[in-house]
């Protein structure tokens, strides 16, 4: 009988064991299409899930870039996705990137202003994202305006209201749907980088994203995330592999 009492009650452990939900993890970002889109999917997304989809059950957030980075920042969600590193924020950043920003693009009437550089736009009035700290980008002679939304910023240059815009390449149709300003490239392409809320959990996550995406870019499993050959390359994740040491001769 007290056999039969012992491999019952080992049952019903073991069971309320195996019965135990994953801990959940919260990661937010702003929703950029095909990367990290409002209904679960994306680039980005899937690859989170590859990195903490075994030890987590996520919890996708798509909302503005300053609710998200905000959530991050006061410990309301655990990552944020496709920070630049910026060490003046209270985050942390692990050593391995995950993507590769194209360059940023600046918006203009060339019937009114001749721009081919960021030098160019000295002394003007220009709107762009707020919070993506595009400012970096601009001489300090240049006059910010920041906006929420991205879409269709060129009314601002329309109504006179700022004399050019800046966004990055995968932005373009969002501020020019029409297609009717020009578009000039004036700035270098940036590193993106997940980020952690500044806590014990936050360094663990920190630790095992850098020790895993280096599995999954050695076992060739990240390029079925991205939209194509040309942009998983373009992400250069494969320089976080060692490079291959040159054979020894003999003597």
């Amino acid at each position: 009988m007290d056999k039969i009492i012992i491999c019952i009650a080992a049952f019903f452990m073991g069971h309320c064991f195996a019965a135990q939900p994953l801990p959940v993890l919260t990661v937010a970002s702003e929703e950029w299409q095909e990367y990290t889109n409002a209904d679960g999917t994306g680039t980005y997304w899937d690859i989170v899930r590859a990195v903490y989809g075994e030890q987590y059950q996520l919890k996708f957030i798509s909302t503005t870039w300053s609710r998200a980075l905000n959530l991050v920042e006061t410990g309301r969600a655990d990552v944020l996705v496709g920070s630049y590193k910026d060490t003046n924020r209270k985050l942390i950043f692990p050593q391995h990137h995950l993507d590769i920003e194209y360059p940023l693009y600046a918006i203009f009437d060339k019937n009114i202003h001749n721009i081919s550089e960021a030098n160019d736009l000295a002394g003007l009035t220009i709107a762009g994202k707020k919070d993506y700290d595009l400012q970096k980008f601009l001489p300090i002679t240049s006059r910010f305006y920041g906006v929420e939304y991205i879409d269709n910023i060129v009314r601002l240059i329309d109504k006179k209201r700022v004399d050019a815009a800046i966004c990055y390449r995968t932005n373009l149709y969002l501020a020019d749907p029409e297609n009717r300003f020009s578009h000039q490239v004036i700035g270098t392409e940036e590193r993106l980088y997940l980020a952690f809320t500044h806590s014990s959990k936050g360094e663990k996550l920190q630790k095992h994203y850098d020790q895993e995406i280096i599995k999954l870019v050695a076992d060739d499993k990240l390029k079925q995330y991205f939209l194509n050959e040309e942009e998983y390359l373009h992400a250069e994740l494969y320089t976080l592999l060692p490079l291959p040491q040159p054979l020894q001769t003999l003597k």
